[in-house]
């Protein structure tokens, strides 16, 4: 796509806000598809000073004719909106004017493992995967971090002691430092991928066939192992979410479970709130009088 030169300069300025590249890709990609459509609908050039709430307006209406996802439309409003806040503080618009609302949708509740799947998975990997494959998934399982985290995590962001652990994540998402204590699970993971020796090092934890391995080789690892299995559906993403409710369930705090995960929104972390088809279940159970 053509560059635009006011959308790259919202860009710089949001890189300077220490915006992720993910986040960064999807404004550009957002505001450029906007611009498409403007210049398609007005046959003239999209500029900040040019756009009006009638724009909008019918630009809302195009997304929805167009069957566009609840969380796409919403997505590309909120990119729009902070464009034009932009542009009103710094003077490149005159005047403010109101911005359509947000489509309604559905909560998207975060797909985790109950107890039963995730044993059945532990058992599986104790009997056929590799040692370090092992590791991987007991260790996402027991701190939650993000896959891209994992991959970042070098020898000297892992203190263990006998009985206490932690690892640093120093770029997690939005670039946030945080630090994770490790159980006792969590810490023998690291013992048995050679801790003692490798402790301190520069070095990355997780090292792959061509170099430190990414998120995509640890996609590929799970595919590999769990592929022919009635495990195959299973993502490393689903072991963060299997975290956080196990905390939720364990009775720890969401102030907790949210330093925890590196949650920026409060609101995300009372998702694992929700019950799941399994613990209503459970609950109708408790009251059954047929033993």
């Amino acid at each position: 796509m053509t560059k635009i030169a006011q959308i790259e300069s919202y860009i710089a300025y949001q890189k300077n806000t220490d915006k992720s590249d993910l986040t960064l890709s999807s404004y550009r990609s957002d505001l450029l598809q906007f611009s498409i459509w403007f210049q398609k609908i007005n046959h003239e050039e999209m500029k900040l000073n040019k756009i009006t709430p009638t724009d909008l307006r019918q630009y809302k209406s195009y997304l929805l004719e167009r069957s566009f996802k609840p969380q796409t439309i919403n997505r590309r409003l909120l990119s729009l909106k902070y464009f034009l806040e932009w542009g009103w503080d710094t003077k490149r618009i005159k005047y403010r004017f109101p911005i359509p609302k947000t489509v309604k949708q559905a909560v998207s509740m975060p797909k985790w493992l109950d107890k039963k799947e995730q044993n059945a998975l532990l058992r599986y990997l104790e009997r056929y995967a590799s040692n370090r494959d092992r590791c991987i998934v007991v260790i996402l399982l027991n701190t939650g971090v993000r896959v891209q985290e994992l991959c970042s995590l070098q020898w000297q962001d892992v203190t263990l002691s006998e009985r206490k652990g932690k690892i640093i994540i120093k770029s997690g998402k939005g670039n946030k430092y945080r630090e994770v204590p490790l159980n006792k699970d969590a810490r023998e993971s690291f013992y048995l991928l050679d801790y003692k020796e490798k402790a301190g090092d520069e070095t990355n934890v997780f090292i792959g066939q061509r170099g430190i391995l990414s998120p995509r080789g640890i996609q590929l690892m799970f595919k590999r192992v769990l592929g022919n299995t009635d495990l195959c559906s299973i993502t490393p993403h689903q072991l963060r979410h299997t975290f956080c409710k196990n905390l939720v369930d364990a009775g720890v705090s969401l102030e907790k479970v949210a330093a925890l995960a590196g949650h920026e929104r409060l609101d995300t972390t009372k998702l694992y709130c929700h019950p799941s088809f399994d613990d209503l279940s459970e609950a109708v159970e408790k009251i059954g009088e047929i033993e």
